[in-house]
């Protein structure tokens, strides 16, 4: 009996361990077709969407007080809340800070890698720091650009600061010929002081700047800045972060800012447009432009021309700035759309 029941129950056996050995197979190779199209997508990924950038500000010390020099670490996420990271160099760096004062006579242009304490590591976990001093109290917006694979982004925010002196009221000046002060460069195209219009600096220039009588709001305007120095044109200014001039647009109801860049005379361009921008409380961003162009000449002047175009009627402040020699020239004029 039991001779005769052995053959059976050995082709049982086998039977059983082809079918486990098939289960097994079938599962390994489900796994494996997960995990090459997992692998697939990932390669396929196209970056970081713009529209999905969260910004989130944090600052050392949290209270931020006048004079007292203050961290800016600006953390970049996307929608999954994973860093952001893979930031192409644009005009020079990585990011762009623009810090504008309420009352629209205060400016700061500032990036990570014109300070020494850079932290390359930090910045691999999508933190990227900046240091500064606001001179006044009072309220401000800042905003950052970046560029990555895919596409150019700006976000902006506000900041309070405590403390003493209280800021100037705004006032309107619209002059369109005045003396505006520089700075010296402290190397490598970097200032990273706060600057006040009302004040001197290191050397004064003069600046004269052409706009259409009337500015309406949703056409392309050509405006035109003529630059001297003890009556004569400056017929050697050079380029400043890969561009003839850079200029940060700002409403005065500081709903936005525009970094954009001029361009020579001779130089063909389409000009820029302002993206209108809703405001949005302390802390919280929203979409803006940004703009950049190449084959800008090793020398040129005197003149330097801004086209673009305003979203909306209001008064704007347009600040700029460029250099001559060792000397980092900061203007304001204010234009009225229509």
């Amino acid at each position: 009996m039991q001779a005769r029941n052995s053959a059976p129950r050995a082709h049982h056996n086998l039977s059983y361990r082809r079918s486990f050995f098939a289960i097994v197979l079938t599962f390994l190779f489900l796994i494996n077709v997960s995990i090459a199209k997992q692998h697939a997508g990932h390669e396929m990924h196209p970056g970081h969407n713009p529209d999905t950038l969260n910004v989130a500000l944090h600052t050392e010390p949290q209270i931020i007080e006048a004079g007292v020099s203050t961290i800016l670490t600006f953390h970049l996420t996307d929608a999954k809340g994973e860093a952001v990271t893979e930031l192409l160099v644009h005009h020079a760096r990585v990011l762009h800070v623009l810090v504008i004062s309420e009352n629209l006579q205060t400016i700061g242009h500032i990036h990570p890698e014109d300070f020494d304490t850079r932290d390359i590591m930090t910045e691999l976990e999508g933190m990227y720091t900046v240091h500064f001093t606001f001179p006044t109290a009072g309220r401000y917006i800042l905003a950052i650009d970046i560029m990555n694979k895919t596409a150019e982004v700006s976000k902006h925010m506000y900041v309070n600061v405590t403390g003493e002196p209280k800021m100037a009221p705004r006032a309107l000046d619209m002059r369109s010929e005045k003396s505006v002060p520089s700075y010296t460069d402290e190397g490598g195209e970097r200032y990273t002081k706060a600057v006040s219009l009302n004040q001197s600096g290191d050397a004064t220039y003069h600046v004269k700047m052409k706009a259409p009588e009337q500015i309406k709001a949703g056409e392309l305007v050509t405006i035109r800045y003529h630059f001297s120095r003890d009556g004569k044109p400056l017929t050697e200014l050079t380029p400043f972060l890969d561009a003839p001039m850079h200029f940060a647009i700002v409403d005065s109801e500081l709903t936005g800012i525009l970094h954009t860049h001029g361009t020579v005379p001779s130089e063909q361009h389409t000009g820029h447009k302002m993206q209108k921008k809703q405001p949005v409380s302390q802390n919280q961003q929203s979409p803006g432009g940004h703009h950049h162009q190449a084959g800008t000449p090793d020398k040129f002047g005197p003149e330097v021309n801004l086209m673009t175009t305003f979203p909306e009627a209001g008064i704007y402040q347009i600040f700029g700035q460029l250099k001559h020699t060792d000397q980092i020239i900061w203007l304001g004029f204010m234009v009225r759309v229509e």
